[in-house]
């Protein structure tokens, strides 16, 4: 019998998902204070481009997450990515217990760049990290009896949604909260996977930027340390850059 891999149809080769390389990144942000690095790289990034970083920094929400538990397709990992992206977020987890996180970069379009993708062994490290950090965990279950609309949207909540075939392990369920649901109205009695992410990060994006009243929840210092993140992400040799304007500040005696 041929192995899953050699099974798995062309569409899924060059398709596991690697990490992007923030070596520049961390560099800049080893050499400099946040208030520094973005001092240095704002003339280099212009006005425009830094008030568009800014922008979305300042939209952006640390209390709202998604975990998706070993998924399968590489289209539905991608776009789940883009539209949690799309929604503000900061982060997506992902458990890769027995396959490894897929995505088409074709679907993608580079929206990783913006996104902490965190991977776990397990579903069970995974929400005890979450649960530990504040987040209420949230199973998304078709049919399930409480909606998506009665969360409290002031609270960190960190939605779970299984793979296309299995759905949520029977261990994961029972590891949540609560188990929740998306509105249906006609005769289909469930989403696809990526489409329920979108529908669910969305929706309650939208209802916690009205509770809380802005368009992030960021505090001031929160929002400045991610600026400088975004700065050196967008910038080309950020480090070097970094180092000069340090050297110049502070010129070497004699």
């Amino acid at each position: 019998m041929p192995s899953r891999c050699e099974q798995l149809p062309d569409r899924f080769v060059g398709t596991q998902w690697q990490p992007p390389d923030r070596q520049e990144e961390e560099e800049a942000l080893r050499l400099a204070t946040p208030e520094v690095v973005v001092a240095a790289l704002s003339p280099v990034l212009g006005p425009a481009r830094a008030a568009r970083l800014d922008e979305v920094v300042a939209a952006r929400l640390g209390g709202l997450t998604v975990v998706l538990e070993r998924l399968h397709d590489p289209h539905n990992g991608a776009a789940a990515l883009r539209s949690c992206e799309a929604a503000g977020l900061i982060e997506v987890h992902v458990v890769e217990q027995g396959e490894p996180f897929r995505v088409s970069p074709r679907v993608t379009q580079g929206c990783d760049k913006w996104l902490d993708v965190v991977r776990h062994d397990s579903s069970e490290s995974c929400l005890e990290e979450l649960r530990r950090r504040g987040f209420g965990l949230y199973a998304a279950v078709p049919g399930a009896n409480q909606q998506l609309e009665t969360l409290d949207p002031r609270m960190p909540a960190a939605f779970v949604l299984g793979n296309e075939h299995e759905g949520l392990s029977m261990a994961t369920r029972a590891a949540c909260d609560a188990e929740i649901s998306i509105p249906l109205w006609g005769f289909s009695r469930s989403l696809n996977l990526s489409v329920a992410a979108a529908l669910l990060v969305h929706t309650h994006a939208a209802r916690r930027r009205q509770a809380l009243g802005r368009a992030g929840d960021l505090s001031e210092r929160e929002q400045l340390h991610l600026r400088a993140r975004y700065y050196a992400r967008d910038v080309r040799g950020a480090a070097g850059i970094v180092q000069r304007y340090l050297t110049r500040a502070c010129p070497p005696p004699g």
